[in-house]
């Protein structure tokens, strides 16, 4: 409105002054009376051209506030849960900054479309084929959206909004599991489609109305965030003589004193040469973060990562009808722990830890039944080491290296008759320095999921590394970390 009055008043003044120059010149013609009507209508016709662009530009900014649309690009934030990774939020870049108190939940609908293993193909009468992977849509419900730095922590006016979404064990996952191949990837292709709600409008830094974004929703994980690796190094790589293992590495702050070592081997989903597979799929992150380091009083942490699975016992690449033999990668994962360690003078030699879970619970018990007074202690969880292919030998050597069994009593995939029942009764039989952590099922205890029934979530009966990672490990009073801390060779 201010600028219509004054394009109004500039258009007034611009006719005074232009008639009275008109007038002038008609005192010194014959002409007078022609010449004034001249001038009074190129006066007019002047006025009317400058007030049709002055309410032209008007008008442009008015329809530009009605109909602003942003374009922008998105970046997924990523973090470890007991199940496996989630996407718990996206961080939207867009072309313009916008107002902090212009941003709410309410603003936005997500969904989700990413490569799925088509489950529903292997139902009975299905003429689906199994191993074509499918896209599956899902909505994810935004339950905060704010203004934030270019990492998703919340600022002032930005260009940068986060958008929090809801995340559970069923949904959110980047992560595609091939039944088939055994292992994880990450999906290919994960899009989220990010748009205003209906009705619902932004301001620009101008405080124009934004009634629309333009996101693209394809998200490319190597530009993620990953929080919880933000001090872990993802990158390691040694060359063995037969094979090339990646790793992934934490190293506690230099107190200038010796620090134990603890060494997860992942499971049989984890395999590849992406140490964000193995560090992620199951909630490795745990061991980075505060509450385990206070309790170790810091520690090394080194993953090592299996190209295939750590139960391949030939060149053939067979691995899942393992009876119990050694792993060819056996020899190189020995060399990569001793590299790394030399590599690392604030490790205390005589305090490395070793455990992992299913497949690499298989390949704690290959290595400390090899290497049985090279480590301080060791934690085997859901291990799929055959019993039947454990010598006496074997058994013996083991007898006084503090090891620490978890399974639970309802896994399907490695039966606890078949693995860990029987090898603790030989311990148990010889005196052997063992501990045990047996659940009847494995549950959310946080309270934090439940099931169609209302009850605690109920994870499938293998994952008993879950417990490991909460902490919820104890024997006869003892706590699992606090034990661990306490190992020494």
């Amino acid at each position: 409105m201010k600028n219509r009055v004054i394009a109004t008043l500039l258009s007034a003044g611009m006719v005074l002054g232009l008639a009275a120059c008109g007038t002038a010149s008609a005192k010194t013609n014959d002409g007078a009376s022609d010449t004034i009507v001249t001038n009074e209508t190129t006066v007019s016709e002047s006025a009317a051209t400058a007030g049709d662009a002055a309410g032209s530009a008007d008008q442009g900014k008015e329809d530009e506030n009605v109909s602003k649309v942003l374009k922008g690009s998105q970046k997924a934030v990523v973090v470890g849960q007991d199940w496996g990774p989630a996407v718990t939020k996206t961080i939207l870049k867009l072309d313009s900054k916008v107002k902090a108190d212009s941003v709410s939940a309410e603003d936005f609908t997500v969904v989700e479309t990413k490569e799925s293993f088509n489950w529903m193909a292997l139902a009975e009468g299905s003429t689906e084929d199994p191993s074509k992977h499918i896209e599956m849509e899902a909505e994810r419900k935004v339950v905060d959206a704010y203004t934030c730095d270019e990492n998703g922590e919340k600022s002032a006016d930005s260009e940068f909004v986060a958008v929090e979404l809801e995340y559970n064990p069923d949904l959110g996952s980047p992560f595609c599991y091939d039944l088939f191949k055994g292992n994880n990837t990450i999906c290919n292709p994960y899009k989220l489609a990010v748009e205003l709600a209906d009705g619902a409008t932004l301001s620009d830094e101008s405080g124009s109305e934004v009634v629309s974004v333009e996101i693209d929703d394809t998200l490319n994980f190597d530009e993620a965030v990953y929080p919880q690796l933000a001090k872990t190094d993802i990158t390691g790589v040694f060359k063995g003589e037969k094979f090339e293992l990646n790793y992934a590495s934490f190293v506690p702050e230099d107190d200038g004193a010796k620090h134990p070592l603890v060494i997860w081997l992942h499971g049989a989903g984890e395999g590849g040469n992406d140490p964000r597979l193995n560090t992620l799929g199951n909630e490795v992150t745990t061991l980075f973060g505060d509450e385990f380091q206070r309790v170790m009083g810091g520690a090394f942490v080194l993953a090592p990562q299996c190209p295939t699975f750590w139960m391949q016992y030939d060149e053939g690449g067979n691995w899942s009808d393992n009876k119990g033999v050694d792993s060819i990668y056996l020899t190189d994962l020995k060399a990569l722990i001793d590299d790394y360690v030399a590599n690392n003078e604030n490790i205390d030699a005589d305090r490395i830890i070793i455990g992992g879970c299913s497949n690499g619970g298989y390949m704690t018990m290959d290595m400390i039944m090899n290497y049985p007074d090279y480590f301080a202690a060791a934690y085997p969880i859901c291990e799929a080491y055959m019993d039947e292919g454990i010598t006496d030998d074997q058994i013996k050597a083991i007898k006084d290296l503090p090891t620490w069994f978890i399974y639970s009593k309802n896994d399907t995939t490695v039966d606890p008759t078949m693995f860990e029942e029987p090898t603790l009764a030989r311990l148990d039989a010889i005196g052997a320095n063992v501990h045990r952590s047996i659940f009847e099922d494995v549950q959310d205890l946080s309270g934090t999921y439940k099931g169609q029934d209302g009850n605690a979530y109920q994870y499938m009966g293998h994952w008993s590394w879950i417990y490991f990672f909460n902490n919820q490990c104890e024997d006869n009073g003892t706590n699992m970390w606090q034990w661990m801390s306490r190992q020494h060779r």
